[in-house]
């Protein structure tokens, strides 16, 4: 569109475009088939497609939206281009599921692994550097999921699609606090547990011929925090 076509009182061209009022009869009837066939794609391509998504489900709904996007707003496409790439996600979407249930090294390769953040109230640099999410990250989550220490769990994983899940101690012991270092008014309503010390950086248990922490180098020993009912 040319600059001297653009007026600030052409309220048809805002309004309704370059396009003749009959296309708003045609737009309803392309939105009821574009709904339709991503309903169709939701529905055939895996229960999982509406909840949380693995990276191949992404994809494909990706794609999808993208397909369908143009088709929608634009008088000069025809619905049979959308078709034609849901039939191939669809396709591809089935080869991945058959590779997946078939082969575990594809599986991890297309969908990702698994990761360990934390193990028995310690938490595992190794595998949050490969999952590429710091510390504060993790103790967000844990925080979100009413954990105040590392004692209360035996596993959190970050789980293939990006998702988060915990398991609690049978037994709870004392741990590195998950509060933020700057609620300092919370952290002293916190009791503290004067046995043992731990890892400041990633909640190690002292043993007493430990200076520097084995798990991640740190030097700096805090005493945990506990609860009435942990030992």
């Amino acid at each position: 569109m040319k600059k001297e076509e653009i007026h600030l009182d052409d309220l048809y061209r805002i309004l309704i475009g370059q396009v003749p009022p009959e296309f708003f009869i045609e737009l309803i009837i392309r939105t009821f088939c574009v709904y339709a066939m991503i309903m169709f794609g939701m529905k055939y391509m895996g229960k999982r497609i509406a909840a949380d998504l693995s990276r191949s489900e992404l994809a494909a709904l990706s794609t999808l939206a993208a397909a369908t996007g143009l088709v929608l707003l634009s008088p000069e496409r025809g619905l049979i281009s959308p078709l034609v790439v849901l039939g191939v996600i669809y396709l591809i979407r089935l080869y991945v599921n058959k590779m997946d249930y078939s082969s575990k090294r594809f599986e991890e390769a297309a969908e990702g692994k698994r990761s360990t953040l934390v193990s028995d109230g310690e938490m595992q640099w190794h595998e949050m550097r490969r999952s590429r999410i710091s510390k504060e990250q993790v103790f967000a989550q844990l925080r979100g999921m009413g954990i105040k220490h590392l004692g209360l769990i035996k596993r959190f994983y970050m789980e293939a699609n990006g998702g988060f899940s915990l398991t609690k101690e049978a037994t709870p012991r004392p741990g590195l606090p998950a509060i933020p270092e700057w609620d300092t008014e919370f952290l002293q309503e916190q009791t503290r547990w004067h046995e043992w010390m731990v890892c400041a950086n990633c909640g190690h248990r002292q043993q007493p011929t430990e200076t520097d922490c084995p798990a991640c180098n740190n030097k700096v020993w805090v005493f945990p925090i506990t609860d009435s009912e942990e030992k």
